[in-house]
């Protein structure tokens, strides 16, 4: 209810009225405001001895009413008692007493009640209760109560300026917090200012520079002491000394602006009448601060000569700037400006402290106000200082070529009619190029055509290799062309850009397919990192694509090793725009400064050196930097020698659609997903689209801290990348031991479950890197296949022989065991030569894989220790090592080997390797019919009359080939007997005999390796097998039904 207040405030008017001689009593009522006790003032000026609160209780009745609006009591060297009347007649209780000056020595607060003290504090510079930087006294004030506040202030180092205001405590607290905010922007503003200049004075040298540092930090220093901060960064009472000599601080001030402004102005120079009356008020100056330091002049006329001076000194540094500035130095002007508005707050500021202006909010912080906009001012002046001096140079190099323009407008002229002559050739040359281009496009459209009908047709298999390189001949022709005439087109102004709706994710993720497979196949990692995008922006996906696949392009053909990313950065813009950032990078041969100079010039590349190492038009970069101008977009290029290249492509378009792809997925959301990628870029892309979806992502590098892991999560995906490819071997005997819900491969290079078909029973799938939303996607649907083991049917075949692997890492010989587990093999490990060497004494074995390299008795000397065995002195031992060179090679086959494994071991080499060795030991194969009538129609695409035509014409070829290479064996003609078999083989791929098609690749395999013992072996099964081919074919072609054998 607000019934008591308007009562109360009713009776104080009341009250009023009958006793209009004594003090009014302010009433508190407002409790949103806050309310000045300034002209509420009665005060009592103390004699030579200070007074107790008890004393002056006594004398309360001799206070005066002080009548001035202006709360400034002058320099006084006693102390002075104020007191003030109030009564609380709101709601509130909690209220805050504050003066705001903070420059009173001591100031004490007595709260009285029926003339006892309730409340007391003591403050100011001096003591140590001041909590924050003016004096504030908070009280809860009783209801209804009259009360009266008596103050006694007194101050030495200024004059007695008591702004007294009394404010609600929540008003108070969000004041003070606005102060303080204001304060830390002006104490910013200024180290700011202070930094950015001493940083500028490393760099150019200027002395002036030096010198306005010196000015903000004494700035800065003053201000600390004058605003009070100084009680709230030590939390006690400032230093006597320092409290007593403020006046110190402010006579540096002026003699740091005074050095400042005669290294700026160079009044020696721009300023000479000037000159001698700055130097003489900085001696003057510094005369007044060693009197303040010694302290011999009384406070009052102490205090008026620094000012006096003070006031001198600003107004010689004003002259000075208006000589400068009529001498033609320009900065002064910024120069008179600041010292302008600094002189009109530090004249008002000391008005107000003598008392000849009125002490309020404007003229207390006028000066921090100047002095603020006075530094920033000089900051500006600097600047336009070191631009004159520019301008100057600029001038005196512009006067020096006006003295040669004669000869160069003699010489424009006859530039210009050149330039003439080349812009007509050039538009003549343009035109031919696209009419040529053109010409060109016809003929080749009809050859890429016709060769890729060719490579759907049924040829043999050195016509498909032949039709494959017209194909990509063709293709690289083309795409010559098409630079060729896009260039022409935009050298024409010809060439426009059709924007269209799009989906940027779907197409991002094509060229990324095929991007990333020519990486791997360079043993290049590709990174793919995408922030969310739109579902559908419209743009000129065309020519959006044209430029990332020219970037990608040059990026793999100019990295030999490291990697190549595409990065896509996006950013939401006003109106429904969308920039999208398309990032390349590549750790290739990089770019040097004068290699970028002529890097987008047409039909250029960099150097000779590169022009022979990586061909090309040199048209590629400069389509794209003009498609990217068309398109209203930007590219950049950052790029070091060595170091690769980075390019940068930003491009705006509308956003057709707010919904974004890669958000939080109900399918992933919470799913904990172990990522387990030895490459740090592609891992960190790979777990920030994971965390986009919403999965948990737990990032590993290390097989030794994936192992750790106590947990078991729903997918470990365990990437297998192609720089790693020597590691491979080791990575899978690890990963497969890791506990996961589903294991996902992600391989980049050659496909794992090719090489190591049993790793279907430990993994889910596997994915060729880069990862995508797309095969996220099908991964959760089941939609990426179970690859069935290629090679099983090859495993299957494998004799039941007796294998003996040799090998010091164990996790090499349990691949082995995971590789040859589902075969027919017998296979037995060891762990060292020494153990291999005596498990030959006792056992005979078929075949012997052999590490080269094992501590203690090396694979040599475990070869050369079999060979005495009675029982392997013959056996096929195999050397298995990492060593890649030929000599290597030949120096382990000259020592005893028989051939040669190299690691890491591809599984479909080492079947291969088995079956060729162990073959003589099984019985010929008869699982493969002679004649497979269905697989020949197959091969013709279900073209039963192509396929009789095929088979009538192999039947007929077959006798005169049969009798080629029996006349090649009976003549030791190997390569002509090889050269037959061969063309045999390429035969037997289109007409439905299976068998003879394998007896012929393994003659063929022996022919090439020179093992004549196994081709006379493989001879006779392939001579009758070839009879029975001509035997079942006759009756096939001549009945239309096979018979059977």
């Amino acid at each position: 209810m607000r019934v008591a207040p308007f009562f109360w405030f009713f009776l104080t008017l009341l009250s009023a009225t009958f006793s209009a001689q004594a003090q009014t009593t302010i009433q508190l009522f407002d409790e949103d405001a806050s309310v000045d006790l300034s002209g509420n003032y009665a005060i009592y000026s103390e004699a030579d001895t200070p007074l107790t609160i008890g004393e002056i209780l006594e004398k309360k009745k001799e206070f005066q009413w002080y009548t001035e609006n202006n709360p400034n009591f002058g320099f006084r060297e006693n102390g002075l008692w104020l007191s003030n009347r109030i009564s609380n007649v709101s709601n509130l209780s909690s209220w805050v007493f504050s003066i705001n000056f903070s420059q009173l020595d001591k100031v004490d607060f007595y709260l009285v009640a029926d003339g006892e003290v309730i409340l007391q504090s003591h403050q100011g510079k001096l003591q140590s209760e001041q909590r924050f930087r003016v004096p504030t006294l908070r009280a809860d004030l009783p209801v209804a109560t009259p009360l009266e506040l008596y103050i006694r202030v007194q101050s030495h180092s200024s004059s007695l300026i008591v702004p007294l205001s009394v404010t609600p405590e929540p008003i108070h607290s969000a004041s003070w917090q606005i102060d303080s905010t204001m304060w830390g922007l002006f104490y910013g503003g200024l180290f700011i200012l202070a930094i950015y200049n001493l940083v500028l004075f490393f760099q150019v040298r200027e002395a002036s520079l030096l010198a306005y540092v010196g000015y903000i930090v004494a700035v800065i220093v003053w201000q600390i002491v004058w605003g009070g901060h100084i009680q709230v960064f030590t939390g006690g009472p400032s230093p006597v000394w320092l409290a007593s000599h403020t006046e110190l601080i402010f006579t540096i001030i002026g003699m740091s602006s005074g050095i400042f402004s005669v290294l700026f102005l160079n009044t020696k120079k721009n300023a000479s009448t000037a000159h001698p009356i700055v130097m003489a008020l900085l001696g003057a100056q510094a005369l007044v601060a060693l009197i303040c330091l010694l302290g011999v002049l009384p406070i009052t006329w102490k205090h008026n000569l620094v000012y006096g001076v003070g006031l001198a000194a600003i107004c010689s540094y004003i002259y000075a700037g208006f000589e400068a500035f009529f001498n033609r130095f320009e900065p002064a002007r910024y120069f008179i400006f600041a010292w302008t508005m600094l002189a009109a707050g530090a004249v008002t500021g000391m008005l107000s402290l003598i008392g000849l202006l009125p002490s309020n909010q404007f003229t207390t912080y006028c000066f921090q106000v100047g002095v603020f906009l006075e530094s920033a001012l000089f900051s500006v002046a600097l600047m336009e200082k070191s631009r004159s001096q520019l301008e100057s140079e600029v001038q005196q190099a512009t006067d020096d070529l006006r003295n040669n323009m004669e000869l160069i407008e003699e010489q424009n002229a006859r530039l210009d009619i050149a330039r003439k002559d080349a812009i007509k050739a050039s538009n003549v040359k343009s035109q031919f190029l696209a009419n040529m281009s053109h010409e060109i496009r016809t003929p080749l459209n009809a050859i890429l055509g016709f060769s890729r009908e060719l490579g759907n047709a049924t040829l043999p298999a050195d016509q498909q290799e032949q039709v494959r390189i017209v194909n990509t001949a063709a293709d690289n022709l083309l795409s010559i062309v098409n630079d060729v005439l896009d260039f022409s087109k935009i050298e024409a102004g010809k060439l426009q850009i059709n924007n269209q709706p799009f989906s940027p994710i779907k197409e991002l993720e094509e060229l990324v397919t095929i991007m990333s497979k020519s990486a791997h196949s360079k043993r290049l990692e590709f990174v793919f990192d995408m922030d969310p995008l739109p579902e559908k922006l419209i743009g000129d996906l065309f020519r959006i694509k044209q430029v990332l696949n020219n970037l990608l392009s040059n990026a793999l053909k100019f990295t030999s090793s490291g990697s190549v990313a595409l990065r896509v950065k996006n950013k939401a813009l006003a109106h429904g725009l969308q920039e999208i950032e398309f990032i390349v990078e590549d750790t290739g041969i990089g770019i040097s400064r004068e290699g970028r100079k002529k890097l987008f010039s047409a039909f250029s590349q960099l150097d000779d050196s590169t022009n022979r190492s990586y061909q090309g038009t040199g048209l590629g970069l400069v389509i794209c930097r003009e498609l990217v101008r068309l398109m209203r977009g930007n590219m950049n290029l950052r790029s070091e020698p060595g170091l690769g290249s980075t390019f940068t492509i930003t491009l705006k378009m509308n956003r057709l659609s707010h919904k974004y792809s890669m958000v939080p997925n109900s399918r992933w959301q919470g799913k904990r997903v172990v990522v387990f990628d030895p490459i740090p870029e592609t891992r960190r892309a790979t777990a920030a689209m994971l965390h986009n979806l919403g999965a948990r992502v737990t990032s590993v590098e290390s097989l030794t801290f994936l192992k750790s892991l106590t947990f078991t999560p729903e997918y470990l995906f365990a990437t297998l990348p192609v720089s790693k490819l020597d590691c491979r071997d080791a990575m899978l005997g690890e990963l497969v031991q890791i506990p996961a819900q589903q294991r996902v491969l992600w391989y980049s290079g050659s496909e794992p479950f090719n090489q190591y078909p049993s790793l279907t029973q430990y993994f889910h799938s596997q994915i060729r890197m880069p990862v995508t939303l797309t095969k996220l996607e099908d991964l959760l649907h089941h939609k990426t296949t179970q690859h069935k083991n290629p090679l099983q049917s090859k495993l299957d075949s494998l004799p039941r022989a007796r294998v003996l692997a040799v090998d010091d890492m164990e996790m090499n010989l349990k691949l082995l065991q995971t590789w040859l587990r589902s075969s027919p093999l017998e296979l037995t490990i060891c762990t060292s030569g020494l153990e291999a060497a005596n498990r030959c004494q006792s056992n005979e074995y078929d075949i012997i894989l052999m590490d080269v390299q094992m501590p203690g008795m090396d694979g040599l000397q475990a070869t050369k220790r079999i060979r005495k065995t009675a029982l392997n002195m013959g056996t096929p031992i195999i050397a298995v090592t990492a060593h890649a060179f030929k000599e290597e090679q030949e120096r382990l086959l000259a020592s005893g080997m028989d051939d040669y494994l190299p690691k890491p071991i591809d599984q479909s080499n080492l079947v291969e390797l088995i079956r060729r060795w162990c073959q003589s030991n099984a019985q010929p194969c008869n699982s493969k019919p002679t004649l497979d009538w269905n697989l020949a129609v197959e091969r013709t695409e279900r073209d039963d009359a192509t396929a009789r035509e095929l088979l009538s014409d192999f039947v007929r070829l077959l006798p005169d080939s049969i009798e080629t290479i029996k006349a090649g064996w009976e003549d030791s003609d190997f390569q002509a007997m090889q050269k037959e078999v061969h063309r045999l083989h390429g035969a037997c791929c289109y007409t439905g005999v299976p068998k003879l098609q394998q007896i012929a690749n393994d003659l063929e395999s022996a022919l090439k390796r020179d093992k004549k013992m196994l081709v006379a072996e493989l001879l006779p099964v392939f001579l009758e097998e070839a009879e029975d081919v001509d035997i079942e074919a006759q009756e096939w072609l001549s009945k239309g039904r096979p018979a059977s054998r």
